[in-house]
């Protein structure tokens, strides 16, 4: 219940546009060595960076991506994400740092972007939401009382979502 009751509030609050917010602070980092897609050297550089800056450590493993014909270092949890880029200078790179807030941080949970614990549940859910309708459907259809009813509404149902799509 806790779980569909997340879902149910963040998809009201998205379908009215209210998202929460996200600080981005964006700085330029010099580095000892030119840039590379080595891991550990961007791991430190990032680190004292943050720390110079005084900003919190995003919990979670970095890793580095290939994007658009370049690389691109990522470090971050649900709260905080740190977005690493090379520049036109081989000696610096541009660092992105966001931190969302508690809103936009539950946003992140309802489009399943909140890590593989959340998407289980998310999942079973689903699973759970699925077999209760199903079952509420077959009861309902099962019972004379109610078949008509029933049907009406399965296909009336069915027919706005045919409109929407087609």
């Amino acid at each position: 219940m806790p779980m569909a009751l997340l879902y149910f509030i963040s998809g009201t609050l998205y379908s009215i546009d209210i998202k929460g917010s996200v600080d981005k602070q964006v700085y330029t980092v010099a580095l000892d060595r030119p840039f590379a897609p080595d891991l550990m050297q961007l791991s430190e550089s990032v680190t004292m960076a943050l720390d110079e800056h005084n900003l919190s450590l995003p919990r979670g493993d970095p890793v580095i991506r290939k994007r658009r014909g370049s690389y691109e270092y990522r470090w971050g949890d649900l709260k905080r994400l740190v977005v690493v880029q090379p520049t036109d200078d081989p000696l610096k790179v541009q660092l992105t740092y966001r931190q969302r807030s508690p809103l936009t941080q539950i946003m992140r949970v309802h489009r399943a972007e909140a890590g593989s614990v959340i998407k289980t549940f998310s999942l079973s859910m689903v699973v759970a939401l699925v077999f209760i309708l199903g079952s509420g459907v077959f009861l309902a259809v099962g019972m004379p009382k109610l078949r008509r009813t029933a049907l009406l509404s399965l296909g009336a149902g069915f027919t706005v979502i045919l409109a929407i799509f087609v």
